[in-house]
């Protein structure tokens, strides 16, 4: 005990100096876990778990896009996936109306299988090149739901 207590005077300093390293080391992981609390896991965590079994094929973008750009009031149709959202930006010619534009988001759902409409949020943006009042509209049917919701008063 004598030695130890001979020791620690002889080095007082050097044992000061390390007990302020440590806990400046113990501070510095604190901060480190606060700014950036997810160390490289993916942006959507697990909430994408089980979509390699709904997957939708490249193909089924393509024929909605189709699909919409045939009617005569669609000047052009865009679809794509984020996550587990399907997005789908609709333009519409300025002659179309608010009641053709609300028929739109059904001939999406008509391309997909129940497992895709039971997994997948689907959103719906119908806007014109023009300015009108009544747009743009977009409609949002969440997984859970059978139908769609619209933007309030369109």
């Amino acid at each position: 005990m004598k030695d130890f207590k001979k020791f620690c005077k002889q080095n007082k300093y050097v044992i000061i100096i390390l007990c302020i390293f440590i806990i400046l080391t113990v501070l510095l992981a604190q901060i480190v876990n606060v700014f950036f609390p997810t160390k490289g896991e993916a942006i959507y965590g697990n909430r994408l778990d089980g979509i390699e079994k709904v997957k939708i094929p490249s193909q089924k973008y393509e024929t909605i896009e189709h699909e919409l750009g045939s009617e005569e009031f669609v000047e052009k149709a865009k679809a794509e996936l984020k996550g587990r959202l399907i997005n789908v930006t609709v333009t519409l010619k300025d002659e179309a109306s608010k009641d053709q534009a609300r028929s739109l988001p059904n001939k999406v759902l008509e391309q997909l299988d129940e497992k895709q409409k039971k997994y997948y949020d689907i959103q719906v943006f119908l806007k014109k090149t023009n300015d009108d009042a009544s747009f743009p509209i977009i409609a949002y049917k969440h997984h859970q739901k059978e139908q769609f919701s619209f933007t309030k008063d369109r």
